[in-house]
């Protein structure tokens, strides 16, 4: 069975924007290709792609704005680091969020138990990488922002390993229903 999780797509040009403000490429650092930046919803892990595909079209929720603000970091007990964009919390994307997991309790999945973190990976810091690109990083892109982010559709991935990294690949589409004012 695939390992899936519940998304949110971002479109080519905000993707290029994000790009802007990764690091530079250097040893021990995976930057998240543009292609593959996305906001999660939900984790699944494995999963009948079918049985989580109908329940997520279930799900009736508006089209909404989101707003890309600030840059933050998760830091692991290995001395590895995950930067990455962070997201303007809304009723409407709580919503969306709430309504996704409402329907994947249908089917047996569990939410998680954590609050709801909503962030855009940029990249991932081997233990090798230097501190201070961290550091520099916060600081550097603290005031980042990208407003009016269109978010009109769910998307289902799986994830794949593919040489040492993790490849998100799409498996389907949900229309958000409706539109609201932007």
């Amino acid at each position: 069975m695939p390992r899936l999780f519940v998304a949110i797509d971002l479109p080519p040009d905000v993707a290029t924007q994000l790009t802007r403000i990764q690091p530079l490429s250097q040893s021990g650092l995976r930057l998240a290709a543009p292609n593959q930046m996305h906001l999660t919803l939900h984790f699944i892990g494995e999963a009948e792609l079918d049985r989580v595909a109908a329940a997520l079209a279930t799900v009736n929720q508006r089209a909404f704005a989101l707003t890309i603000a600030g840059v933050g970091h998760f830091a692991s007990s290995k001395r590895e680091s995950t930067l990455w964009a962070g997201i303007k919390v809304s009723a409407e994307l709580l919503r969306l969020h709430s309504a996704v997991g409402a329907a994947l309790t249908t089917i047996g999945f569990c939410p998680e138990a954590r609050p709801y973190t909503p962030h855009i990976t940029l990249a991932r810091c081997g233990p090798d990488v230097p501190s201070n690109l961290v550091s520099e990083f916060l600081k550097r892109h603290a005031d980042f922002i990208v407003p009016n982010v269109r978010v009109d559709r769910i998307l289902l991935y799986s994830s794949v390993i593919q040489s040492d990294a993790l490849i998100y690949v799409r498996q389907r589409e949900f229309q958000l229903s409706g539109l609201s004012s932007m």
